[in-house]
């Protein structure tokens, strides 16, 4: 192979991983808080707040998140994906509900577009999940 065409290929080449980069990274999607989630026990009865309190530690616990209480009464809620990606919600209760808010993130593209907070997609999957094991933990009571 001449030297010219050993150039053409190596530039064909790196033409087609420039292309094709961008189309590999995902777009930021807007962050998704929750405000007043019910929780619902399997009496139907809603429970009361150190009970909430007891099913978001149990629920968290289930999907690898960690729970921390805060000197305001909150909880922060702290996962750690693949020991790369770290997010951090900050969470409100009272009796029969909660609330959720982004509080930090690390390796997720956190940034503000339009004055909207952005994120990675999964941060919403993720955040979803733990919501999902706090039903599931709140529906065992």
């Amino acid at each position: 192979m001449s030297s010219k065409s050993l150039a053409s290929l190596l530039l064909a080449l790196a033409s087609c991983t420039f292309i094709a980069g961008p189309a590999h990274a995902r777009s930021l999607v807007p962050i998704v808080n929750q405000s007043d989630v019910a929780v619902v026990t399997s009496s139907g009865k809603a429970p009361g707040k150190e009970q909430v309190k007891q099913i978001i530690m149990t629920g968290a616990a289930a999907r690898g998140w960690t729970v921390a209480e805060q000197a305001d009464g909150k909880l922060l809620a702290t996962v750690m994906v693949r020991g790369k990606h770290s997010i951090s919600v900050l969470m409100d209760y009272a009796p029969g509900k909660y609330s959720l808010a982004y509080h930090n993130s690390m390796g997720m593209n956190y940034d503000q577009q339009g004055g909207q907070p952005v994120i990675h997609p999964k941060y919403n999957t993720w955040v979803q999940n733990l919501q999902e094991a706090i039903r599931a933990a709140a529906l065992k009571r």
